[in-house]
Parts: structure tokens; C-alpha cells; sequence
């Protein structure tokens, strides 16, 4: 017998984790959020029923706890992002720039992936508080370089305080792309650290547009610092089981899914920017 493929059993584990996470969901969503077919999404979950991951009801699946595991100790697993799902994303975010723009880019690994893909655009002018996207930007970047002015964080490789906020201020950035960690039921986006908020918070504020990337389902319990609201994102981009986790935030918001493939999603708010 044929071994099913690596990319069928992911859509499987993630329709799990999904069916999971939700109690209970429909056909019509899972196919819109994995984007394939109802008939498709019917053979999975019939599969998945089939090795107790969940029970079929009319039009959609139903989450049944594993035998033996209580769901109160069933633990909430932060989604493992490999390195081709977050030049995915990077690239995602990438395709939402356009020639002459400033662009505030916040810090982390995902971000810093962004910026080969900035190569073919010209007159950009890129606004760094991460030293480690500095090699990358003289590298690739067809513009001007900014290292925001600041004190250095202790963990050696961010700027931040009050010289960074005056320079962020000067700038003026006609678009923000920042990585958010939580996104909670009343809109609220966050971070965990609390040294990053202040500096991401003004990001939001002042820039014209914002494009965020929330590449994993949250961790609850952390604490967690405000930086804005998801009403103010022009674009968001995140992986499949993590649209899952908020899809219902992003539609209240506005956002509508402008890009999907089998990682990830790109949202758009239409009123804030426009779908290429």
C-alpha cells in the first residue's frame, strides 16, 4: 500500500489540531482555511474519525478527547515553525511593499527573512532596531539603512528607549511590519516582551500602514504587553493552524483572507490597503 504523502498528513494533523482547538467546526470553514475541497476535508475527517481524533456530526466534526486523557490536561502546544514556512511568510509580507516607502521592521528571524525579498524594490528607506537585520539590509536593500538611535538591550542585539521612539517620531514610516504573539478575543494585539512593546507600540501608531505576522498559536498564561489593535492592520500574515486559532478575530476586524496556499495565509483589511 502507497505511504499517504508528507503533505497529506500534515493537512490531517493540522485539521486535528484544529477540530481540537475549536470543539467543533464545519466542512465549509475547514475547506476555506486549508483551501481544498469540501470532498476532500470529508475523507479527512473520516480518516481522523476513524483513529478517534474526533466524530463526525452533520456538516462538520466534533472534538473527542484521546482515551485515558482528560481534556483539561490535554497541553497547548505553540505551532513549530520550520525555516521554509517562515520564508513563506516573509515572503507574503514582502509582495504587500511598493517602490519609495519607509518601513519601520521590527525585530526576529521571521522579519529578517523579509529582506532579501526587498531587493527588487527601489528607493526604500528601512528603520532597524535588530542588529542582526543590519548585514542582511546593507546586503539586499536598494535605499537607505537606518539603525534607529537607542540604548542597547540586554540581550546585546536590540535598541531600544527613548532615542529610538525620538527617531522612529522623525521618520515617519509609511508602513510597519511587525511580528505579534497574541491576538486577543476583544482585537488586542501583544507581545511577550515588555522592552520590545513601547518601541512597537509607537510602530503601530504612527505608521500609515500596518503588516503583522503572528506565526504561532499562543501560549497562555505568558504575560503579555499591548502594542495596538487588529482593526489598525492593514495586512496580517500566519500560518495555517494559527488562522484557524483566530479566524473569527480576523473576520470581525475586517480582514478578509486576500492569499492562501498549503502554509499559510495572507489577510487583508480592503479599507486600510488594497489587494494586489
Amino acid at each position: 500500500m502507497a505511504k499517504p504523502s508528507t503533505s497529506l498528513l500534515k493537512r490531517r494533523l493540522d485539521i486535528a489540531e484544529i477540530v481540537r482547538k475549536n470543539g467543533e467546526i464545519k466542512v465549509d470553514d475547514l475547506a476555506e482555511m486549508l483551501a481544498v475541497s469540501g470532498v476532500t476535508i470529508r475523507n479527512d475527517l473520516n480518516y481522523l474519525e476513524q483513529q478517534g481524533y474526533l466524530k463526525r456530526s452533520f456538516g462538520g466534526a466534533i472534538y473527542t478527547s484521546q482515551a485515558g486523557t482528560p481534556v483539561a490536561l490535554v497541553q497547548e502546544a505553540p505551532v513549530v515553525t520550520d525555516r521554509a514556512l517562515e520564508t513563506e511568510m516573509a515572503r507574503q509580507i514582502a509582495a504587500q511593499i511598493e517602490d519609495s516607502e519607509t518601513l519601520f521592521l521590527g525585530q526576529g528571524s521571521i522579519l529578517r527573512k523579509v529582506i532579501p525579498f526587498l531587493a527588487g524594490y527601489d528607493e526604500l528607506c528601512l528603520l532597524l532596531n535588530d542588529l542582526a537585520h543590519v548585514p542582511l539590509a546593507q546586503e539586499f536593500l536598494n535605499g537607505e539603512t537606518v539603525l534607529l538611535g537607542g540604548v542597547l538591550g540586554s540581550s546585546g542585539k536590540i535598541v531600544e528607549g527613548d532615542l529610538a521612539l525620538s527617531a522612529l517620531g522623525h521618520y515617519r514610516p509609511s508602513r510597519a511590519l511587525i511580528a505579534v504573539d497574541h491576538i486577543a478575543e476583544d482585537g488586542t494585539l501583544s507581545v511577550r516582551q515588555e522592552a520590545s512593546a513601547r518601541l512597537l507600540s509607537e510602530a503601530v501608531s504612527q505608521s500609515e500602514r500596518v503588516i503583522a505576522v503572528a506565526a504561532h498559536r499562543p501560549v497562555y498564561g505568558d504575560k503579555r504587553y499591548a502594542i495596538g489593535e487588529l482593526q489598525q492592520l492593514s495586512g496580517i500574515v500566519t500560518p495555517q493552524v494559527v488562522a484557524a486559532e483566530y479566524h473569527a478575530r480576523l473576520l470581525a476586524a475586517g480582514l478578509t483572507n486576500s492569499y492562501t496556499n498549503n502554509e499559510c495565509l495572507t489577510w487583508l483589511n480592503p479599507a486600510l490597503q488594497k489587494a494586489k
